[in-house]
This record gives C-alpha cells, sequence and structure tokens, in this order.
C-alpha cells in the first residue's frame, strides 16, 4: 500500500492492516471468528503510536513531542467523517464495511468518527446493513456494538457526475459537524471510470472546511500506462500529495505479509528459496464464486487487469526478490 501524508487523527493506514483481521476471519479449526488477534491490534495500536496519532490531552501529557507512555489516544473531541463512495457495491460490502466495522468494535477509530456511504443506488441503512451483514462474522455477544456502528452510519444517493448532488453530499456532512474542527475521508470504491468525475466534484464542492482531506484511491489506476498517467495528473492538480493515499486491499492478506517472514526468517527455507533449487514457480488464483454483480466491472476492465497487474505481479516480486539489505521507515 501507498500510504503518503499519515498525518491528523484518524489512523488512515489501519484500513488496509484491518482487513487483515477480515480476511482471516477463519480460524485454524475452520470455525468462524470475529474477533480480532490481540497481538496484531496490540501491533496495530504500536504502529499507530509510531506515527504520532496523539490527542491534545496527550501533548498535555507527554510534552511537546505529544508522547504519553501509557497510553495512546485519538483526537476524539474532532469529528471524522468517512465517506465511501461506492457504498452499494461489490468492494464496499464485502471489504470496506466489515473493515470499518472491525476497526469500531476494536477501538482503533477516533469515538467522534461518523460513516457516511454515497452512490447511486436508492437505499436505506437497513438495506445496507442486511447486504453486509454476511461478511461481518458478528458474534452473538457483538450484537449491540454492531447495531451502535450502524447508528452512526448514514447514507445519501446521488450521481457521481452531477455537481449539484455533491452539493447535496457535502451539506449533509456539515450536518455532522459540530465544533470548531471536523476532518473528511473519501474512500473511492469505484471504477476508474468515474475517478475524474468523482475527485474533481469532491475538490470543488466537498473539501473540508474546518480540518484536512483527505482521498483514498482503489486500484486499478486507469487501463493501460497512459490512462494511469492521465489519471496522476488530474489527481495532482485537485489535492495535494498528502492529501492521496493509493492502495490495494490485496496487500492487506496476512498471507501476502507473511510471505517476507515465510522465506526470509525460516531456517528450512531461507537457504534452499534459490534459482539452485527452485525449478519453476506457479501462482494460482481461485475464486470459489461468479462475478457476482461485477461483470459490467469486468467487461469494461477484464480480469487480467483486475488481478493479474497488481495482485499477482505483488505476489511474484514477494516470492523472488532478493533479501532487503535494510530496514527503512515509511
Amino acid at each position: 500500500m501507498t500510504a503518503i501524508g499519515s498525518r491528523g487523527g484518524f489512523p488512515s493506514r489501519m484500513i488496509e492492516n484491518a482487513e487483515n483481521m477480515s480476511a482471516n476471519s477463519k480460524t485454524a479449526a475452520g470455525s468462524s471468528s470475529s474477533s480480532g488477534s490481540p497481538s496484531c491490534i496490540a501491533l496495530i495500536r504500536q504502529s499507530l503510536e509510531h506515527m504520532g496519532h496523539f490527542s491534545a490531552g496527550s501533548v498535555a501529557a507527554g510534552g511537546a513531542n505529544g508522547l504519553d507512555s501509557n497510553h495512546v489516544e485519538f483526537e476524539d473531541a474532532v469529528p471524522h467523517i468517512f465517506v465511501v463512495l461506492g457504498a452499494s457495491g461489490d468492494l464496499a460490502k464485502k471489504k470496506i464495511y466489515p473493515t470499518l466495522w472491525y476497526l469500531f468494535r476494536d477501538g482503533l477509530l477516533p469515538k467522534n468518527t461518523t460513516f457516511v456511504g454515497y452512490a447511486r443506488s436508492k437505499l436505506d441503512i437497513e438495506t445496507l446493513k442486511n447486504n453486509c451483514k454476511p461478511y461481518m462474522n458478528v458474534k452473538d455477544t457483538q450484537k449491540k456494538e454492531h447495531d451502535d456502528f450502524w447508528k452512526v452510519n448514514h447514507y445519501v444517493a446521488g450521481s457521481y457526475t452531477a455537481r449539484r448532488d455533491f452539493e447535496l453530499l457535502d451539506q449533509e456532512l456539515a450536518c455532522l459537524e459540530k465544533g470548531t474542527r471536523a476532518n473528511r475521508l473519501y474512500y473511492l470504491a469505484l471504477p476508474p471510470s468515474v475517478f475524474h468525475d468523482v475527485t474533481s466534484n469532491i475538490s470543488t464542492c466537498c473539501m473540508a472546511k474546518k480540518g484536512w482531506t483527505r482521498v483514498i484511491v482503489e486500484k486499478p489506476f486507469g487501463r493501460d500506462l497512459d490512462s494511469s498517467n492521465v489519471l496522476s495528473k488530474h489527481l495532482a492538480s485537485l489535492f495535494k500529495e498528502e492529501e492521496l493515499y493509493r492502495i490495494d486491499h490485496y496487500l492487506g492478506k496476512e498471507m501476502v505479509q507473511n510471505l517476507m517472514t515465510l522465506r526470509f526468517a525460516n531456517r528450512i527455507f531461507g537457504p534452499t528459496w534459490n534459482r539452485e533449487n527452485i525449478s519453476s514457480v506457479m501462482i494460482s488464483f481461485k475464486e470459489p464464486f461468479g462475478t457476482q454483480g461485477r461483470g459490467g466491472y469486468f467487461d469494461e476492465f477484464g480480469i487480467i487487469r483486475d488481478v493479474m497487474q497488481n495482485h499477482l505481479l505483488q505476489i511474484l516480486c514477494l516470492v523472488a526478490m532478493e533479501k532487503q539489505i535494510g530496514r527503512a521507515h515509511v
């Protein structure tokens, strides 16, 4: 994941880390589990501490650098609004909303966080909740907390191209912003064909008036190199670089992240994982289901653009790359 400009109270790069929990909600015994691994949560909190997500209270307690050795706090007093653009789509219901639920459940978000879904489909929150429910793995003991999560969710229906609809979205967000500061984060769970219109409308109508704005762009970034360059130039004309996050949710899968450990920290594989002992590498990508409403997307972009030039090449790089010499902090 490329995460640029990790500042402010909302843990933007935690989205992909939380998808670790989402992707691994099945235990080794095959039973369903919806609780995040305690060690994983502790690691995420440690990562947040390293990145400096502290509230004003922590700054006062910890001195000028804002470090409090006892605990880490978010800017709980500052409203944070997470807008899911494409909220009715496949990615949103299978990945984004379950991930936001896990972050909410595990206390990894500022308490004053509100979620707003935006899409062309005319839905209500109850319908959206039912669409996402099969992918959230909610235990019986978590039902009240799950209901609390949906109480801070809102939904707005509108076009991706009409400026007036984004003006109405901005009015809805403004009603949720209390106090003198408020931050907005937009997640584009959309096909690249509408990136241009959506980002233009966000820049024109929906930038935060009292805090920072962040825009998370999901892959694929265009159809080819030329269209990718056009998209990059377009985004650069609308937003500062620190306002942009470019991510690929596939890198959040635990097995993908563990490839480095599997290769370089394993005394069995370490000495033999090389060209002298491996004759070929085969990477298989299989899904036990059909397109499930993604037919239009695949007709336009195709499965090769969707998974090969990003997901599978990333796997290949992790399998074949040389061992890193040092460790750089990003």
